[in-house]
């Protein structure tokens, strides 16, 4: 790795989180009622708090919005300078993709607090494991449905503990075991070291992140 990368890798990170903490949900719902999305709820500046509680058009705004904040910055740095094609690339770019997630649960602007991140990692496992993605969404919520099928906030909360787990296994076992490309960059399997590593990253730390805020929930609960 020369100088030139490493400066443009770090201030590409930066970037990530720059915008990552920008949280569209706070002056989308002060716009439509007049308050604070934190009040409101279970009290998560995110898109299923939306949804919920502003109405079904901006929860799916918010959720794009957020979605476009971890996956605009990888497009645009994928264009600009990150087109080599090498896995340092992908793992640079999904560091990326980490850092607006970290952005969004840990905003510079809100005093480090923010919502779950979910929807930023949605955007960014679009670009790089849309499928094991989806596949790993539709397992985690059948698996909710079994275990916390009286749970509150059950697909708010719950859902992602379990999806955000199985992404990068399902995104190593398909790198191992296939290889069909589809188009563009996109395959089932055949995935770089970078892409592999980068989902554990992502997942791993957005794990802790979430943990950390549901233990955080109940000890105010409990307080």
């Amino acid at each position: 790795m020369n100088t030139i990368y490493f400066v443009v890798s770090i201030l590409a990170v930066f970037l990530g989180y720059i915008i990552g903490s920008i949280n569209f949900a706070i002056p989308i719902t002060r716009l439509v009622l007049g308050k604070d999305i934190r009040t409101l709820g279970n009290h998560n500046p995110g898109t299923s708090n939306v949804l919920r509680e502003v109405g079904v058009f901006w929860g799916i705004l918010v959720g794009f919005l957020d979605g476009m904040k971890g996956l605009g910055p990888i497009i645009v740095l994928r264009l600009i300078y990150f087109n080599f094609g090498s896995s340092l690339d992908f793992l640079i770019l999904y560091l990326v993709g980490f850092a607006a997630v970290l952005g969004h649960c840990k905003s510079i602007f809100m005093k480090f607090k923010g919502g779950g991140g979910v929807g930023t990692m949605l955007g960014v496992s679009l670009f790089f494991v849309p499928l094991e993605f989806l596949f790993s969404m539709l397992l985690g919520g059948e698996l909710v449905l079994i275990f916390f099928r009286n749970a509150e906030f059950k697909f708010g909360q719950k859902t992602p503990i379990f999806f955000i787990t199985l992404t990068p296994f399902v995104t190593l076992a398909t790198a191992l075991l296939f290889d069909i490309p589809l188009f563009a960059h996109i395959s089932i399997g055949g995935h770089n070291w970078g892409t592999v590593a980068g989902a554990f990253v992502m997942s791993l730390g957005l794990l802790a992140l979430n943990i950390a805020f549901l233990m955080s929930k109940e000890k105010k609960r409990a307080n």
